[in-house]
């Protein structure tokens, strides 16, 4: 089945892989065991979008502006994932008070846990990332 990604997609892999963000997956020293390679989220949130047993493990995905989607659910199926409820650092998605600071791979929002459904609660808040799985 091919999967058409966004521009968006394209981008936001494209900036992980520049930061060295996406590296080959490998399970007790065997050498790529996922494929294609995960998108790790990185050192700040140890085991999100990492290669576990053969797999990659859900993760946060690109930024978006609260203008855009309401909640984690639609956001996820508008890049052809599905969202993974409570399963990255036990949230569903990380809020930024702009788009810009969410863009920032290095700056790891706080992570709020909240059912994909649910509205997102941005208060002051305009940046989020939500929790998706990795599809191939």
């Amino acid at each position: 089945m091919k999967r058409l990604l966004s521009i968006t997609s394209i981008t936001w892999f494209m900036t992980l892989a520049a930061v060295g963000s996406i590296t080959a997956c490998s399970d007790d020293g065997q050498d790529a065991v996922c494929e294609p390679a995960c998108a790790a989220y990185g050192p700040e949130l140890p085991g999100v979008g990492e290669c576990v047993a053969g797999s990659c493990t859900p993760t946060f995905l690109e930024c978006f502006d609260k203008t855009e989607f309401s909640t984690c659910q639609v956001q996820c199926e508008a890049v052809g994932s599905t969202c993974a409820e409570n399963a990255c650092a036990d949230g569903t998605y990380m809020i930024y008070s702009n788009v810009e600071e969410c863009k920032v791979v290095e700056l790891a929002g706080p992570v709020i846990s909240r059912r994909c459904d649910e509205a997102i609660e941005w208060q002051v808040n305009t940046g989020a990332r939500c929790c998706c799985e990795q599809v191939p």
